[in-house]
């Protein structure tokens, strides 16, 4: 029989030196999503009558009533009966490509930033052997693979992330409505955008996926050179998506851009984290191998 060959998780945005970082990443903390395999979260469901599936080893939190005494006996390590009615955590990646995300004020764009985060938690959630969906948006659903947990669906979501490039305009909200209806069974829904769209319409879409019961995390990515107008004069600024050109003397205006942008992030923050969504903000670094595992350990991704 001849020997069939395993997929190739080749991708320049899946960095090795980042996943040596964070090969032992585990979603700790957050609530349990249900899925349709056995893994390594806990089932939502408690008093369910089930059937035996394996093993695994006791962590902190366990009920202690499923914990094996002969098998403690054996090996003198504690392991609990995992049942069928423990479960697979579902993810959805959502990335916005969107062409305001390939502004790049240094050597690096939001969208390649971005892409590296999406490749290296589309890793890490197949690795956990969990099940994830894939989704780039801009105006619309532009791509949608459907949630799998297999060698091959991470090879297709990477080498699609690797693949489309950003274009057109942003309707995140509108996109994430239609996305909705996709996502039929309680899922870990992670959006990775600059959030140059319509924040309010993010909000009242993020409400209603949590309302549905779902879990949401915001992956927000910002540019330096977008905290800051530029010094000097007089600079007309083009907008990538409308090209709609604004004439902006910085001098006089730089104190109030910044106080604004200040405001836009700390009100977009308190509004998801007031719903209950995740928030965290990354800034663009040229050295993605340091901010991205840090970023990720705040945002709530956490080491085991």
């Amino acid at each position: 029989m001849p020997k069939t060959s395993s997929p190739k998780l080749k991708s320049k945005f899946l960095r090795p030196e980042i996943i040596a970082k964070i090969s032992r990443m585990n979603f700790a903390g957050r609530k349990i999503s249900e899925g349709t395999v056995a893994g390594s979260h806990s089932s939502p469901f408690r008093g369910c009558s089930s059937e035996f599936s394996s093993f695994r080893p006791y962590a902190q939190g366990d009920d202690t009533r499923h914990l094996d005494w002969k098998v403690y006996a054996r090996c003198e390590r504690f392991y609990v009966r995992q049942f069928e009615q423990e479960t697979n955590m579902r993810s959805c990646l959502i990335l916005d490509r969107s062409e305001s995300m390939n502004f790049a004020s240094g050597a690096m764009s939001k969208y390649d930033y971005a892409r590296i985060i999406a490749s290296t938690l589309a890793y890490l959630i197949t690795k956990r052997g969990d099940s994830m969906a894939f989704s780039a948006v801009s105006t619309g659903v532009d791509e949608y693979f459907p949630p799998g947990r297999c060698a091959g669906n991470l090879v297709s979501v990477l080498n699609a992330i690797a693949s489309i490039e950003p274009s057109g305009g942003t309707a995140v909200a509108a996109a994430m409505d239609l996305l909705g209806a996709k996502i039929k069974r309680k899922t870990l829904i992670i959006l990775i955008s600059d959030m140059l769209t319509d924040s309010d319409g993010i909000i009242k879409s993020v409400r209603t996926f949590i309302k549905q019961k779902h879990n949401f995390m915001v992956l927000h990515v910002t540019d330096p050179a977008e905290r800051e107008l530029p010094s000097g004069g007089k600079f007309t600024f083009v907008d990538s998506e409308t090209r709609e050109r604004v004439t902006i003397n910085s001098l006089r205006s730089a104190a109030s851009y910044r106080r604004q942008f200040s405001d836009f992030v700390s009100g977009l923050e308190n509004s998801l984290k007031n719903c209950g969504s995740g928030y965290f903000r990354f800034t663009v670094s040229s050295r993605p191998e340091d901010e991205i595992p840090e970023g990720l350990f705040k945002a709530g991704f956490s080491f085991i």
